[in-house]
């Protein structure tokens, strides 16, 4: 497969400051998630032996890898895909085996998740990935200039969400693809917090650290009145749940973790059981 000039991608970057760190960056609005930055700079100044050990933590690797395969699929000839929330970049650990033709912007709020990203992605930044320190609700874009946007589990923790969609739709091109994975209100594992006596956190500040959101049905209605366009929802990680203890199944090879993407595709029984619930929209 041939390969996108790249100056097809790098005059996106016309406006931004290339940092010494190889790091793009862009003047950051001020933030509503002061108490989540301060956190997540915490956690990115601690060093990392095993960036995919430490990942299968929290997510399914397996899963994620192949829903990461779905979405290129669906991408045409020399795209650029913006992964808003991008943290270390491991989604795109092997963009130049599976779309070479495609290029990967990363954007995240907290600059040390770049630097962690760097690491992971090694010759890939400055290539066929860059890196930028910016925010979801002021994208430092034009509008219509993204083929992609892809997100996971970042804009649940945006309290003006809705903003991070309107941006996201200004960037866009006609035709792009949006998706945007969230934590599911799963009905399961309500049931089985219920009986536990836990509280289920639904929507709000957690003390201390940041807001959330899980992903419901007033997301899915303001992004069908953002895009003009019907909404996707599908299920996934349904066999990995950290909150239970159930993370052997998100390492990067495991078998089970692979029959998990499979069984997210049984729409009924992954709605009743799945992590992750994802939004799909074409811009019109």
């Amino acid at each position: 497969m041939n390969v996108v000039p790249k100056n097809h991608f790098k005059s996106l970057f016309n406006d931004l400051e290339l940092g010494s760190d190889g790091i793009w960056s862009s003047n950051l609005p001020e933030s509503d998630q002061k108490a989540e930055k301060r956190l997540r700079e915490k956690v990115a100044n601690i060093q990392i032996d095993d960036y995919l050990d430490s990942v299968a933590k929290y997510h399914s690797i397996p899963v994620m890898d192949h829903e990461v395969k779905k979405y290129l699929g669906l991408m045409p000839f020399g795209s650029v895909i913006l992964d808003i929330g991008g943290c270390w970049g491991w989604h795109w650990r092997d963009i130049k085996n599976i779309r070479p033709d495609v290029y990967i912007i990363i954007i995240d709020f907290v600059r040390s998740n770049l630097l962690h990203a760097k690491n992971v992605l090694g010759s890939l930044i400055g290539n066929q990935v860059e890196l930028v320190h910016a925010d979801a609700t002021a994208l430092p874009f034009s509008n219509e200039v993204i083929d992609g946007v892809w997100t996971v589990q970042s804009f649940q923790h945006i309290p003006s969400y809705t903003s991070a969609f309107n941006e996201s739709y200004r960037v866009l091109k006609k035709n792009g693809r949006f998706i945007n994975y969230a934590l599911h209100i799963t009905p399961a594992i309500q049931f089985i917090y219920r009986i536990l006596g836990k509280k289920y956190h639904l929507e709000g500040e957690i003390k201390g650290s940041f807001y959330f959101i899980r992903a419901n049905n007033k997301q899915k209605d303001e992004l069908e009145n953002i895009f003009s366009g019907e909404v996707h929802d599908k299920y996934s990680e349904c066999l990995f749940n950290p909150d239970l203890k159930i993370t052997f199944t998100g390492r990067e090879y495991s078998w089970i973790g692979i029959l998990d993407y499979y069984l997210g595709k049984c729409s009924f029984i992954s709605s009743m059981i799945a992590r992750q619930r994802s939004f799909e929209v074409v811009k019109n």
